[in-house]
């Protein structure tokens, strides 16, 4: 990333296992911004924060106090940023050229309109091919504010679903509920906060592989069907039955025809239906919960009989 100075920047990222994504992210921001926080989740088994400290960066260690959930620290980040503006960027993410010029003029005072919150919207890069015909782009997130004007909902996985609108409504009722719409909450931030979009996108790596998409749903599945559980631990069969037929084609249905992705040939169609299979993984994985939680000793019993532990 070429520019001629470092610019009163905090780039804050947060990592888990990601020593091979690492380098080459670190490699394209370090001459962008003065401050580089990169906060290791407590699971991280690799060298993620050895290769941070070689790169000059700031290394906050996670103990535990995250719980897996990447947004608190994410927030925790934001919160120990030793400048102004902060940036928040994910390893497998990447400035194009018009987004790179944008945020320096943000930074430095130049853009117009000035704001301090900024939000930018994906292009993602699927198994192959840069989805840049499809409805994707078009949905954007805050990443770019002056310290202590926003922070992440945490007690959500996914950017998409949520993730805004506790630190846009102050915790009022609204911001539980109605801010979780999308067009209700793009509204509201555009017309009542005053949000500004930036023009240029940031490049998600999002699925390299069709590997890559499997194992990152299986991932997110998982996670997300213990909030589930957490929430609920006595669902009907039928309630999974249906959720299970229903959610998943809901999905697909809605990725392939309202973000668009048939725009983007037979790319576009594989990644709906695994879109849809993302939310198949989620009900059975609740329903697994659920069950366990239901037949314990019955599933205990037959791990001592023939000697294997359930997990």
């Amino acid at each position: 990333m070429s520019n001629t100075s470092k610019l009163p920047l905090t780039i804050v990222t947060a990592v888990m296992n990601e020593e091979k994504l690492l380098p080459a992210f670190l490699g394209h921001v370090r001459d962008f911004a003065e401050e580089i926080i990169v906060v290791v989740d407590y699971r991280t088994e690799d060298k993620s924060a050895t290769i941070a400290k070689k790169f000059g960066c700031r290394v906050l260690l996670d103990t535990g106090r995250s719980g897996g959930i990447v947004f608190k620290n994410k927030n925790w980040g934001a919160k120990k940023a030793k400048n102004d503006w902060v940036l928040i960027l994910d390893v497998d993410e990447r400035m194009d050229y018009i987004l790179q010029r944008e945020v320096r003029s943000v930074v430095l005072g130049k853009y117009q309109p000035k704001a301090d919150l900024y939000q930018t919207s994906f292009i993602n890069y699927e198994f192959g091919k840069l989805f840049d015909k499809s409805d994707q782009k078009k949905k954007p997130f805050i990443r770019l504010f002056r310290k202590g004007i926003f922070e992440y909902q945490t007690d959500s996985t996914a950017e998409g679903f949520g993730i805004q609108t506790a630190s846009l409504s102050s915790g009022r009722w609204y911001g539980k509920y109605l801010l979780k719409i999308p067009l209700i909450r793009t509204w509201y931030v555009n017309k009542i906060k005053g949000v500004v979009t930036l023009r240029g996108h940031l490049v998600h790596l999002s699925h390299p592989t069709i590997v890559d998409f499997i194992r990152k749903i299986d991932h997110y599945s998982t996670r997300e069907a213990l909030l589930l559980f957490e929430r609920d631990k006595n669902k009907s069969d039928w309630y999974f039955f249906l959720r299970m037929i229903l959610s998943p084609l809901k999905e697909s249905l809605y990725k392939y025809f309202i973000w668009q992705l048939y725009k983007e040939g037979l790319h576009g169609f594989i990644a709906s239906v695994i879109y849809g299979f993302y939310y198949f993984l989620i009900n059975a994985k609740y329903f697994r919960f659920t069950y366990r939680h239901k037949h314990l000793k019955e599933i205990e019993s037959i791990g001592n009989k023939y000697d294997f532990e359930d997990l």
